[in-house]
């Protein structure tokens, strides 16, 4: 037998996301005092605007040849080629117009950076065909290894840059070498034929699925990068780099307890698309399995960042405890965000999707005009309640749509959040105590443990078939 053949492709996702995110995380916390809020803030200006091509049409690249029924080699490389060029524009437009964007932030030194890091959008446009025939077949395996090799290899030369006084050009370098890393190592290890070529049929065929995926996208881009977009504008690279650690561990939270189930539920969901019972049966267990797991990392981790951010942060870093905080605690309602949208998808309604990703939008520009003047948590708790006043939209569009009702989507999630903010809040109390008897270095061991003691404790009581179900998966001893 093969080494890891017994690997599920939810164990490659959690595996790969898990890496990624412990190492992304050692890495920050030593190029975090070394650099400052200033650079992160810049780099997170510059993803606004090459994270678009990333995002959105690389998305929907993928999204449409995985959606796509009766597919061949020419859909593959008809969406590569109209994608490498499209990125290959847009990096232009970016290169051409870097001046004008560094004036709008005032800061002379994003000019260069976006004109190096233009050519990141390319890069990442050749790997759209092999991360979709990975994806169709259930093998994330391969995106797997792509990932962690190319973090590995980007992460030593952040590192190094870091370590010998580059700034900020340490994380331009370290994005680069990575994104570069990644799309080699992916076909290399996939086996799709390279190659780029156009026809007009296939392209009809893969451009139903694509355009709705765009919208879809490109509404979810900017309801995740117009808060950064409107905060650097209005503080700049500083400010802009408090809220960019504190969405960041909401984005750890979601990529290591969420992303990998959601992934591979968009494409497992598929089975029940005549089956709407059997549908209705897999989220509840989705839900039940993901919550369990994903709230107490949410309220948890909300409770201890303050004893967090001293053990590990200069003072420079104070300042986004509380944004923090709000974007952990809004991670819970992104888990209804995320499966449903993975089961609209999945049920092939690319268009009621696309609603929600346009509602999410909107609400997100007029959270973040409305709070911005009055400072960075103000925006950070309009942002963190957005997702819970759409969550009457997604139960409907559910309802309507795959005939799921909304006790399915909430009953599953209730019984893991009435233990979670039972556990934070004895975090909390036991925090208030801990505060003038001992060092935040000790008391933040004896607050991660207190509550995962809390918290199994009261799962065992409420859950007991769901502990049941997890001691099944551990070893047998002989």
């Amino acid at each position: 037998m093969k080494p890891f053949a017994r690997f599920s492709p939810t164990s490659w996702l959690t595996t790969k996301t898990v890496f990624s995110q412990i190492f992304s995380l050692l890495l920050f916390a030593i190029q975090a005092p070394l650099l400052g809020p200033r650079a992160f803030g810049l780099i997170s200006i510059v993803m606004v605007f090459i994270g678009f091509c990333e995002y959105v049409p690389g998305e929907a690249a993928a999204e449409s040849l995985i959606s796509i029924r009766e597919i061949d080699e020419e859909h593959f490389h008809t969406m590569t080629a109209v994608n490498v060029a499209l990125s290959l524009l847009i990096g232009v437009c970016v290169f051409v117009g870097a001046s004008r964007i560094a004036g709008w932030f005032g800061d002379p030194e994003l000019t260069r950076i976006l004109r190096w890091m233009s050519i990141l959008p390319a890069i990442s446009a050749f790997a759209a065909a092999p991360t979709a025939a990975t994806k169709r077949n259930m093998l994330f395996q391969p995106l797997a290894l792509r990932s962690i090799g190319s973090l590995i290899l980007g992460g030593i030369v952040g590192l190094v840059l870091t370590l010998t006084g580059a700034g900020v050009w340490a994380l331009v370098w370290q994005a680069i070498v990575t994104r570069l890393v990644a799309s080699m190592l992916l076909w290399y290890s996939v086996p799709l034929k390279f190659g780029m070529g156009f026809s007009r049929r296939h392209f009809h065929d893969l451009l139903q699925f694509a355009v709705p995926t765009i919208v879809s996208r490109l509404l979810n881009w900017g309801s995740q990068q117009i808060p950064r977009l409107v905060l650097g504008l209005y503080w700049g690279p500083t400010e802009l780099g408090l809220f960019s650690l504190a969405a960041r561990l909401g984005d750890i939270l979601m990529e290591v307890a969420v992303v990998p189930r959601y992934a591979v539920a968009r494409v497992e969901l598929r089975r029940y698309a005549l089956d709407r019972e059997g549908l209705d049966a897999a989220l509840r267990r989705i839900l039940t399995l993901l919550t369990v797991f994903c709230f107490p990392l949410c309220v948890g981790g909300a409770a201890i960042v303050p004893t967090l951010f001293h053990v590990w942060l200069d003072p420079r870093w104070t300042g986004a405890v509380v944004p923090a905080q709000c974007m952990l605690l809004t991670c819970a309602a992104l888990v209804t965000q995320y499966l449903a949208g993975a089961t609209l998808l999945a049920m092939n309604f690319q268009r009621t999707e696309a609603v929600v990703s346009i509602a999410q939008t909107l609400t997100t520009v007029i959270v973040v005009v409305a709070c911005a003047p009055f400072g960075l948590v103000a925006a950070s708790i309009g942002i963190a309640l957005r997702p819970v006043v759409l969550l009457p939209l997604l139960f409907g569009l559910l309802k309507r749509k795959c005939a799921i009702p909304a006790r399915s989507v909430f009953r599953p999630q209730r019984p893991a959040l009435v233990a979670s903010l039972t556990m934070g809040a004895c975090v909390w109390l036991l925090r208030l105590a801990l505060v003038p008897v001992v060092s935040d270095a000790v008391a933040l061991p004896i607050l991660i443990l207190a509550g995962a003691g809390v918290y199994v404790a009261m799962i065992a009581f409420m859950m007991p078939s769901v502990v049941a179900q997890f001691l099944k998966l551990l070893p047998r001893r002989a």
